[in-house]
């Protein structure tokens, strides 16, 4: 049996410059973070030829292309399966569709499980540029690049997503101590609402692909405030970070009518005003999933949320990546 695990992450700051329809015009930046919740990929041989996939569905096949599920599809078909005998199950440590990168992490830690049960060596960078390849480009997905970079690498991470679609990854160059000051600030709290990402980036890329001045700028704004994050957080000034965060998010909201809504406002501001210096919706936005805050007073913004019915998500940050386990 082959076991891999992938990290999700939570992206810092830059988030939406990563796409496609932009960086290829104007480059992208994003800070992203590994944490210790997993997307777990098991590969089996079972004793009868076929494939059995277990994941949020049940499938069991006799060739590659009766598959439904797309990306275990695309992933199967970079290798000859001409009389398949697999058997493939996977599980998460947080609901889909929560914002924290979960498919590229499922995405990731699928191609190296297929390419460890072919005993075929592949490096970091090349699970990372095979998942944007297959999500982005064979999928067609309203993606960016960073969620497979960072469930990839791990840690956290500095990346530039240049023109001519070539991707620099560089640590964050951020002390020990500041780095647990900076985990230990944030905090995250499941709403309980999912959302459909290429949904919620649809009218982003269809603006900026049509050249829309107020997307373009909204979008240079972003990458303005990653640069902005950089210099603060390697500073060492991490609720100078947060208060960044508040205006990341405002600037945000702006982009699309269907990012926030009256529930998501009221969770937000709320907490704003229990303990927490700025904070947003990890992922696209949307219909929700997960929030991010950046507290200067933990326990009071925990006791608030409790109060209101929303469960914390309790993380440390992944410097592994996507690693083999068994």
């Amino acid at each position: 049996m082959i076991m891999i695990r992938s990290p999700l992450r939570i992206s810092i700051v830059g988030g939406a410059t990563d796409l496609p329809s932009f960086y290829k015009q104007y480059g992208g930046i994003c800070i992203s973070v590994a944490i210790n919740k997993y997307v777990y990929t098991l590969i089996n041989r079972p004793l009868k030829k076929g494939i059995i996939l277990k994941y949020s569905e049940l499938e069991n096949v006799k060739k590659v292309n009766e598959i439904e599920n797309p990306i275990i599809k695309e992933c199967m078909n970079l290798f000859d399966f001409n009389t398949p005998q697999i058997e493939i199950v996977t599980c998460a440590d947080a609901p889909s569709s929560s914002g924290l990168g979960g498919s590229s992490s499922f995405t990731c830690s699928l191609i190296k499980a297929l390419f460890s049960h072919k005993n075929i060596h592949i490096s970091t960078e090349e699970i990372a540029k095979l998942a944007c390849s297959i999500e982005i480009n064979k999928l067609g997905g309203n993606l960016g690049k960073q969620d497979q970079y960072i469930s990839a690498y791990g840690g956290l991470q500095y990346m530039q997503f240049n023109q001519d679609d070539s991707v620099i990854v560089e640590p964050l160059n951020i002390s020990y101590d500041k780095m647990l000051e900076l985990q230990d600030s944030m905090l995250l709290f499941f709403t309980g609402y999912a959302h459909n990402t290429n949904d919620t980036l649809k009218d982003q890329v269809e603006k900026t692909q049509l050249n829309d001045q107020d997307m373009i700028q909204n979008l240079l704004n972003v990458k303005r405030m990653a640069l902005e994050g950089k210099s603060l957080l390697e500073s060492g000034n991490i609720y100078g970070y947060g208060e960044l965060t508040h205006e990341h998010w405002m600037n945000k909201r702006e982009r699309s009518k269907g990012m926030s809504n009256e529930i998501i406002d009221e969770l937000y501001f709320g907490g704003l005003k229990n303990g927490a210096v700025g904070g947003k919706f990890v992922g696209s936005g949307g219909a929700g999933g997960f929030l991010l805050f950046i507290a200067d007073n933990p326990n009071k913004l925990r006791q608030y949320m409790k109060s209101i019915g929303l469960e914390e998500l309790r993380f440390s940050f992944d410097f592994e990546g996507c690693k083999r386990m068994v």
